[in-house]
């Protein structure tokens, strides 16, 4: 395969060639082809810590091949650590939109031949899978594993348990000094978020639609092997340009179903639904809600994985990992579908073998008889609203009560806290979709301090905003049309009856038709939240949650 750089005009290319040179390569590294290499690494989120190792060991990887690494620094952000002052949140889904567009920047700028990514944590991997997308070239990815979780005294914490501590540390169930032994060791780095959150949730999706080596997608970030995976990355993405394999004769139709399976058997994140639908589109796959709701239907849930589960990742993975699943769903896939390293998912799972039934469940015999993600419709939600139904408990799949209405999570939060939150109510968060937030913030301190309120199995929340993967609990989120385009959620008011229906996949605002257009033509948009920078043109541009929420540019 030729470089890319050869159409250069010969009396450019010396000039190019002098800049390199100037940045420390040598003459014979820019003769082999060039291998950009995005290292997500940043002191701004405690997944990345280990990822410049891992990216040495990728270029090292690459050279050993044949190629010339060209590595550029993206830090990814962490959906916690933005999680802190008002409007710190509404940044992670724009960062993703925004990541892809430097990435495509950068690589075509300079003409790289392929690419190795390194994204670790919720919004990077599926940007980076986007910007592989969009560029396709040769490329592969080598997601930062897993973070494993600590023993506190007698209990084992991962970093979520710090918001449940600290609503324990309020209401006088664990001294000062818990509460602060606890938020100093929760977070062991090194990893995405130990449980089947957004992070792990996309690093187990880029693995099953074929974008990583084997065993990828579950290894802990402080495994020695994740060192010698990235090296071996790094020397395959060599061999893919040698033989011009690109991410979109990866990313296929059969690939994207093959993934969707694998997140819904595990009961993986809802967040995942809009990022498989907005890297559909930069895969040129047709691709939208439905293909969730019929999978759903169809795959039976076979992993034991919290937050709605027993075990952490770190335990999927000693059960086999990704291999083993997609073993177990053998019947259920496109087996013949090509992946990074050269061979097709048939010949990757051949020798795969679950070794712990209490993590991976027989296809036959399975933890549930459907997926784990349900898509609600009604008059609450006309075009859709998900809910991870494996998290939530059996006495609230079916669940009507009165709303207790919020226009910000802030504001929910500082009622669960005060106690004004009563068994039976349905707390309704809006305003925080990808027009009104903007940006569509995370929400995962409300369902964590109800958690901690013991209203877990007795409350119920829904939101136009997303939520985080991490949480357990009935949390219907994503609701379109969004409050800030007009759709119902806006104008239900507090003490309004809803009734959640799971197993019907119904959302509804229990009000007569009649009703509901009065207010409609009473309600006035609210003014936006943020009137300059670049939220204000990303609330403009931005689909909403039912189509990807993608920048329509």
């Amino acid at each position: 395969m030729k470089k890319r750089d050869e159409k250069t005009p010969d009396y450019l290319m010396g000039f190019r060639r002098a800049l390199f040179r100037g940045a420390g390569f040598t003459g014979e590294a820019l003769d082999r082809p060039l291998v950009g290499v995005v290292n997500s690494w940043g002191e701004i989120s405690p997944a990345t810590k280990h990822i410049q190792a891992l990216t040495q060991a990728a270029k090292e990887g690459v050279r050993k091949a044949g190629g010339t690494p060209v590595e550029f620094v993206l830090s990814g952000l962490c959906d916690g650590t933005c999680g802190g002052a008002p409007g710190a949140n509404i940044f992670n889904m724009a960062w993703r939109d925004i990541s892809v567009a430097y990435i495509e920047t950068v690589a075509e700028a300079n003409q790289f031949d392929a690419m190795v990514f390194l994204p670790v944590c919720d919004e990077v991997a599926p940007a980076h899978l986007m910007a592989a997308a969009r560029l396709n070239i040769p490329a592969i990815l080598i997601c930062g594993g897993t973070m494993l979780p600590v023993q506190v005294g007698d209990k084992e914490v991962w970093a979520g348990d710090a918001t449940a501590a600290f609503a324990d540390l309020k209401s006088g169930k664990i001294s000062e000094d818990r509460y602060r032994k606890i938020e100093e060791l929760c977070c062991s780095g090194a990893g995405a978020c130990g449980v089947m959150g957004t992070g792990n949730t996309m690093q187990v999706f880029a693995e099953a639609i074929g974008m990583t080596l084997p065993g990828n997608g579950t290894i802990a970030g402080v495994d020695p092997g994740l060192e010698r995976m990235a090296f071996q990355s790094g020397s395959q993405v060599m061999e893919l340009w040698k033989r011009n394999i690109r991410p979109r004769d990866i990313m296929t139709r059969g690939a994207f179903e093959n993934a969707v399976r694998v997140i819904l058997t595990l009961g993986g994140s809802t967040c995942a639904i809009f990022h498989t639908i907005a890297l559909a589109r930069e895969a040129e796959i047709p691709l939208d809600l439905s293909l969730f709701e019929e999978m759903s239907r169809t795959t039976p849930a076979i992993g034991n994985v919290q937050p709605s589960g027993d075990y952490p990742v770190k335990g999927l993975d000693e059960a086999g990992g990704i291999p083993a699943v997609m073993k177990e769903l053998a019947p259920l896939l496109h087996l013949e579908v090509s992946t990074v390293t050269g061979k097709t998912l048939r010949e990757n799972i051949d020798g795969a073998a679950v070794r712990n039934r209490e993590v991976i469940f027989p296809l036959q015999q399975p933890l549930h008889a459907e997926g784990g993600i349900s898509v609600l419709r009604g008059s609450l939600a006309p075009q859709s609203a998900v809910v991870k139904h494996v998290a939530v408990l059996p006495e609230m799949k079916i669940h009507e009560g009165p709303a207790r209405v919020f226009d910000s999570e802030d504001a929910a939060g500082a009622a669960i806290l005060a106690d004004k939150i009563a068994p039976g109510d349905i707390v309704v968060v809006r305003y925080a979709g990808p027009k009104g937030g903007p940006g569509m913030p995370c929400l995962y301190g409300s369902l964590w301090l109800l958690k901690a309120k013991g209203l877990e199995s007795r409350v119920a929340l829904v939101t136009d905003g997303r939520l985080s993967g991490t949480i357990r609990g009935a949390a219907i989120g994503h609701v379109s049309p969004e409050a800030a385009e007009g759709g119902p959620i806006g104008l239900v008011k507090d003490g309004d009856q809803i009734r959640i229906d799971i197993p019907g996949r119904s959302l509804d605002l229990c009000l007569p038709p009649e009703e509901l257009e009065r207010r409609r033509q009473k309600w006035v948009p609210p003014q936006p939240r943020i009137k300059k920078g670049f939220m204000a043109l990303y609330s403009k541009i931005v689909s909403s949650a039912h189509e990807g929420a993608y920048l329509k540019v």
